[in-house]
């Protein structure tokens, strides 16, 4: 009965590993779902065929992973494995699985099933979700900043301070790129002690700060984008950014792009 269920469990990998350039059909399996279920599958598919980074984790973690295979027929959803891999992950763990698009925050909660070691590395099997909750993203306008480029002085705990340039500003936090792979060290959810910026000649900003995300551009030269969330600014600093912001708002030309912090 174990090995059968094993059999049948792995089916799809067996499946996606026969043919690479081959994903399930869409179509056949919204067809095959249940009714309730058509619009979670649609999504997950568009998910699975755009290769969307996800964010998974819980409370106490945080990582990324890809949607690798749905089998609709068994309930069964498979991620791959974790960036950055967790040890404590394990059956019966519940996981939160999100994603950030356009003014959009799609998420929903799945227990781990199983966990697969392959060749190329780890394998979760997930119950699919019945359902995929939506909710609008917290919109601020994300100003570029005029002028020469504006650098921040950052520190992640157990690293020296280190220099970044800033990207955009909003009144929530930044975001700001990095030479080089950063994303070991810049983890979504990881508290930054220390995030200095300058906006004039008498606006000195120190706060912490929260990593709300983090991207590798390889585009640019092998930079790491980093957006950051202001954790604790003071009162005063706050109103010293706000009033900054509005005279960037009132710069003619000057454009902004709405997005979460």
């Amino acid at each position: 009965m174990k090995k059968t269920f094993w059999r049948e469990l792995l089916q799809p990998l067996k499946n996606l590993s026969r043919n690479t350039d081959k994903t399930y059909d869409a179509e056949q399996k919204l067809t095959a779902c249940l009714p309730q279920n058509h619009h979670c599958l649609e999504t997950l598919n568009q998910w699975l065929a755009n290769r969307r980074v996800l964010s998974v984790g819980n409370q106490h973690w945080q990582g990324q992973s890809l949607l690798m295979a749905i089998d609709s027929r068994r309930d069964i959803l498979w991620l791959d494995d974790i960036f950055p891999q967790q040890e404590q992950l394990g059956e019966g763990v519940t996981l939160q699985i999100s994603l950030r698009q356009g003014f959009e925050h799609c998420y929903f909660s799945a227990t781990v099933i199983a966990i697969v070691d392959k060749p190329a590395g780890r394998m979760i099997a997930l119950h699919l979700p019945r359902e995929i909750h939506r909710a609008p993203r917290r919109r601020q306008r994300r100003f570029n900043l005029p002028g020469p480029a504006l650098n921040v002085r950052v520190r992640a705990s157990g690293n020296e301070a280190e220099t970044a340039q800033v990207i955009n500003i909003s009144a929530g936090g930044l975001r700001i790129t990095l030479n080089g792979n950063r994303l070991t060290t810049y983890r979504p959810g990881t508290l930054l002690p220390f995030c200095r910026f300058t906006l004039g000649p008498d606006i000195v900003i120190n706060c912490r700060a929260t990593v709300k995300a983090a991207v590798l551009d390889k585009t640019s030269g092998r930079r790491t984008q980093v957006s950051l969330a202001f954790a604790d600014i003071p009162v005063g600093q706050r109103h010293q950014v706000d009033a900054y912001l509005h005279k960037l708002e009132a710069l003619q030309g000057q454009t902004h792009v709405p997005a979460s912090a």
